[in-house]
């Protein structure tokens, strides 16, 4: 099942009991969060139809599994959540899907992980009992294609050497394409075709240029809790144009960071591999201020950024937003 269908299914057909989520490019996973989410919001007992649990290594399993058999309150659905799979044990695993399937009759769940092994009991079994959505990265024609069809679902056209100069402006990361091709359709207006003159007009920093600017100080000082250093770095990429939905994803990435290097127990360049970072450095440098931060302040700061994105997608000022987040943030 692709994620157009999957994200039809949450949205207006019955809830898939078991949907397995998995793989690198996260911008998928924020997709069918935000479509749970919003179909537990049409709940008049969404409150209590609602579970969010995060994996760690010391994941207690018996909230979850009484979450997942409690009955469902009123006529609504009970939705199940478990984000950041991959950190809890594998033998912790096997008997939470161990028991889901076991139990055909449990509440719907959704299980995220950044990372799986497919050679693990648990990842086999719930590919099997699931709905499975790999979100791998995508290259070449394959984003060209990505890029053609949006434009074609949202009524406007794009010749194929465009959007490999679209891509080549602003990398394959989806939500960074999503982003800027909302720009693109409303800078395009009446006009059916978007053109090359178009893209060349959307771009302040290309995503391989940002790695050398000052938004890396910014999340430096966030991580460091140094809030004013942090707005003052603010300030200089709004005076320069960048754009708010392309500074987002990269808080978002340090908070990824200060969680792994928080509950990394592997080798930091073994952890970066799996997390598909070039290097380690950036994760050694976020050690150092990991002790200043409990689990539980690293997950508000993820729903924290939710949040946010939430709110830019809505129109409120981009300063603003990333102001309320940075200070929510240190």
């Amino acid at each position: 099942m692709t994620l157009h269908e999957v994200l039809a299914k949450i949205e207006t057909g019955s809830l898939p009991r078991v949907l397995f989520v998995h793989g690198p490019e996260t911008h998928w996973h924020d997709q069918i969060y935000r479509a749970l989410k919003k179909r537990n919001s049409e709940d008049t007992l969404a409150e209590f139809n609602w579970s969010v649990f995060h994996g760690s290594k010391d994941f207690d399993l018996g909230p979850l599994l009484a979450e997942l058999g409690v009955v469902a309150w009123g006529d609504g659905h009970k939705i199940v959540v478990l984000r950041d799979a991959e950190l809890i044990p594998a033998a912790k695993m096997d008997e939470l899907v161990s028991w889901i399937e076991q139990n055909p009759d449990s509440n719907s769940v959704t299980i995220f992980s950044n990372k799986v092994d497919k050679r693990l009991k648990y990842v086999k079994t719930l590919r099997q009992i699931g709905i499975e959505i790999d979100c791998q990265p995508i290259q070449g024609d394959q984003a060209v294609r990505y890029v053609l069809d949006l434009c074609t679902e949202q009524g406007k056209s794009m010749k194929r050497g465009t959007a490999e100069l679209f891509l080549e402006t602003v990398g394959t990361e989806l939500l960074t394409i999503q982003n800027e091709l909302e720009k693109l359709l409303a800078l395009s207006g009446d006009r059916e075709e978007i053109t090359p003159d178009d893209i060349k007009s959307i771009s302040c920093l290309a995503p391989g240029e940002i790695a050398d600017r000052i938004i890396f100080q910014m999340t430096d000082f966030i991580v460091q809790k140094k809030r004013t250093e942090a707005l003052n770095v603010l300030n200089m990429l709004m005076v320069a144009g960048e754009p708010a939905l392309r500074i987002l994803p990269v808080i978002e990435r340090q908070l990824r960071l200060l969680l792994a290097a928080k509950t990394a127990t592997a080798n930091l360049d073994d952890v970066a591999r799996q997390m598909g970072e070039t290097n380690s450095y950036p994760l050694k440098k976020t050690k150092e201020h990991t002790k200043s931060y409990e689990l539980q302040e690293i997950f508000r700061g993820f729903e924290a950024v939710l949040h946010a994105d939430s709110e830019l997608k809505l129109g409120v000022p981009g300063d603003q937003v990333l102001t309320d987040l940075i200070i929510k943030l240190t």
